[in-house]
């Protein structure tokens, strides 16, 4: 008899569905129908015109990240521009019987941030050498700071002892003659404050080295380990000049390139996550908003908002929305196949996109019919 019931009740269902399709069924956004319908429509009176459909292939998603790529690494080369000082004016020359002070910087034990690694004193002797460790005697009389950096930097970079070793001579000045073009790092660092300025003039790396410590950089309130999932920021260094920034970089990018530093800059080093991605509809699995400091791809962005919700997302597309010189874009990527996984692999997103996941067609319905099947229960229990 419950059996019976239970058939009868199920035909009862079925036989709703057209009936349902008519109604305004619970629902976590339009579907792929709706998003893909032609025309697109603002209302029930007025067409949704200049919105830009477009199915993305890997091609595509290849040639896209490669231009939002090749834009990024322009941007950074004018921030190394307008940072880059030039070198000091006021570089002098070695003399005898100057006390240098010679330290190395280099990517000690394979790490990915630089440590600063002192060698010692050392007085120029009458000949005009300088006997220094790994090297021996090396002629520096009558060179500039920056050239004998230079020159060191590739005498020790041919012993291989180093990784990648950039050398930083410094002329002891015990009167402080150079103190008040010192350089000051603060942010996130582990020992801000002022760096003296040298006579060979100071490099960015030099001074993030030195600010640094020899480890990665660590947040003013504290060491990182509690950021939220949603948030993966980069580490950005900016410099201000006359009281204006000149121009921010990846920390990565400040370390590896030789950047020139003028006397009175400010170095700010902090973390930020200026990419925001809102992640939308009814098939994702964590809606929200994520903040990123590089642009991520597709693939990133459903790996750390949870991917497509089971059983209710659909999974024929995942939806881009876009804005290119104010024209709305909608971006189609086909994730009912293999071949969707590496565009998203390949497709990068850039501050402002929404990602939406569509619900499954079906959801609406299984919603209304879980309601109806409690009721039922409830009504049976009731009896």
């Amino acid at each position: 008899m419950m059996r019976g019931s239970f058939f009868c009740s199920l035909a009862f269902m079925a036989l709703l569905v057209p009936v349902l399709a008519g109604c305004d069924l619970p629902s976590g956004g339009p579907g792929v129908k709706e998003l893909t319908a032609q025309p697109q429509r603002q209302d029930s009176r007025r067409l949704f015109s200049g919105l830009v459909m477009q199915d993305i292939t890997l091609r595509e998603a290849t040639i896209m990240a490669g231009q939002m790529r090749e834009a990024e690494k322009l941007r950074v080369r004018q921030a190394i521009w307008a940072i880059d000082a030039g070198h000091s004016t006021r570089d002098p020359v070695i003399h005898v019987g100057d006390d240098l002070s010679v330290s190395i910087l280099s990517f000690a034990g394979g790490g990915d941030t630089p440590a600063i690694m002192k060698l010692g004193h050392f007085p120029v002797l009458r000949d005009g050498m300088v006997t220094l460790p790994y090297v021996g005697a090396v002629r520096v009389v009558s060179l500039t700071y920056a050239s004998i950096q230079q020159k060191l930097s590739r005498l020790y970079a041919a012993q291989r002892v180093f990784s990648h070793p950039s050398v930083i001579v410094q002329e002891e000045a015990p009167d402080g003659r150079w103190e008040a073009d010192s350089v000051l790092v603060l942010g996130e660092v582990k020992t801000p404050g002022e760096v003296r300025w040298q006579p060979g003039g100071l490099m960015l790396a030099h001074v993030l080295a030195e600010a640094m410590g020899g480890g990665p950089p660590v947040p003013a309130g504290g060491p990182s380990d509690g950021q939220p999932v949603s948030v993966r920021p980069e580490t950005v260094v900016s410099v201000v000049r006359h009281g204006q920034v000149v121009g921010a970089l990846p920390l990565d990018d400040g370390l590896v390139n030789d950047i020139h530093l003028a006397p009175h800059d400010r170095v700010i080093v902090k973390k930020e996550a200026s990419i925001r991605i809102p992640v939308l509809g009814g098939g994702a699995s964590r809606p929200g908003i994520y903040s990123f400091g590089t642009c991520p791809t597709l693939a990133d962005i459903l790996a750390i908002s949870g991917g497509l919700q089971r059983d209710a997302a659909s999974s024929r597309a995942i939806f881009v929305l876009r804005r290119d010189h104010d024209t709305p874009h909608l971006l189609k990527i086909r994730f009912d196949r293999t071949y969707g996984l590496f565009v998203a692999q390949s497709f990068l997103l850039e501050d402002g996109d929404v990602v939406y996941v569509a619900e499954s067609s079906w959801v609406p319905y299984f919603k209304v019919f879980s309601l109806m099947l409690q009721a039922g229960v409830l009504a049976s229990i009731a009896r």
